[in-house]
């Protein structure tokens, strides 16, 4: 049959479907789900009737393209939604669709789909949705497209378990970096580091966490000092102190000793070098729950894990990135509001995701 007559029976048959029962239309889908160039308008109206109708032909159909699931998407409900997310392929368009949806169950559904594509914005869009679903956070981390800029931003509100899969995958020793971009750091010397943006970007390999300019003029002398005259509290100038002293800017600092899980903190003092007493006598300051050190049930616990499982040169990595990203320049999108240039900057985007708090 020609293609216009397919189309015109189609458009007779979405007609005669109109009044039918859910037995013919239930067929009519079953009949089409194998049917690689189905009439778009049947399709169509038929991906969009109840679930239990639409369920197997959205799931299976062979006949969708991009356009016919997206509009899809924008027609219906959760529960067509979620027969996407089970289809076997789904391009980065679709995931896109899904997750501009904003369903929870939706999105960790389409995550977990191995055979689904995501594309970096679609990950952003995840990532700042799990802020307040908290079941998004360990399907992200197993996707292979989440990058180290985004998973070090949703490690800030992740589980225990997904903060220590974050820091084992994506916590990158310097020398490794300093290897990849060797050649860019090379020409950055030969124009004397005149851009800004290369000399924030070697503060991230330096070999030395420490700011020992910081040291020489502190009346404390170093950090463990300004740590054991914090015994009665760390108030906001110690906290400062503190920071400099550990090589950070005080919002860094303020970000990682006021965050819940402890892991933050168990991050620093391994980068920085401070024995474990010292941790211990920094929680204390901090009038933290002591909890058993030795189980990672409890902040403290949890603090000591990381702390005790993480290399230094890889701890100092996620802290020069936390520095870099949340701090100075990345503080401009706390109005909420990315000008076409800093679209392609992980530091303005991520700030955006920590600091307005959008999701």
């Amino acid at each position: 049959m020609p293609r216009h007559e397919r189309q015109l029976a189609a458009d007779i048959l979405v007609g005669l479907l109109r009044t039918s029962g859910v037995e013919l239309r239930c067929k009519c889908a079953e009949g089409l789900v194998r049917v690689h160039d189905a009439p778009k308008a049947l399709l169509r109206y038929l991906a969009r009737d109840e679930i239990g109708v639409a369920a197997g032909l959205i799931e299976n159909g062979v006949g969708f393209d991009e356009s016919d699931l997206i509009a899809t998407i924008r027609a219906g409900v959760a529960a067509h939604w979620l027969a996407i997310t089970r289809r076997r392929v789904l391009s980065e368009a679709v995931t896109d669709a899904l997750l501009q949806a904003g369903d929870a169950n939706v999105i960790e559904a389409a995550l977990r789909n191995q055979g689904a594509r995501f594309s970096v914005q679609g990950i952003d869009m995840a990532v700042a949705k799990s802020r307040r679903a908290p079941g998004l956070a360990p399907a992200l981390v197993l996707r292979n497209e989440l990058r180290a800029t985004q998973a070090l931003v949703l490690f800030w509100w992740a589980p225990f378990e997904t903060r220590m899969q974050i820091l084992r995958r994506f916590a990158v020793d310097r020398h490794a970096l300093i290897q990849e971009l060797g050649e860019v750091f090379a020409l950055a010397a030969m124009e004397g580091w005149s851009d800004p943006e290369a000399r924030k970007a070697i503060q991230v390999v330096e070999r030395r966490q420490r700011n020992r300019a910081a040291a020489q003029r502190s009346p404390f002398g170093s950090l463990e000092g300004a740590i054991s005259a914090s015994r009665s509290g760390v108030t906001q100038s110690l906290m400062s102190e503190m920071a400099h002293l550990s090589g950070i800017k005080p919002a860094t600092a303020l970000q990682i000793l006021s965050d819940p899980g402890g892991e933050a903190v168990g991050v620093l003092c391994k980068s920085v070098g401070l024995k474990r007493p010292y941790l211990l006598e920094l929680w204390r300051a901090l009038r933290r729950s002591e909890g058993n050190p030795d189980k990672p049930d409890n902040p403290l616990g949890r603090a000591l894990f990381t702390y005790d499982t993480l290399a230094t040169a890889k701890a100092q990595t996620v802290l020069r990135y936390w520095n870099w990203s949340f701090t100075a320049d990345a503080l401009g999108a706390e109005d909420g509001r990315l000008d076409e240039e800093d679209t392609f900057s992980p530091a303005r985007r991520n700030a955006l995701l920590l600091f307005n708090r959008q999701g």
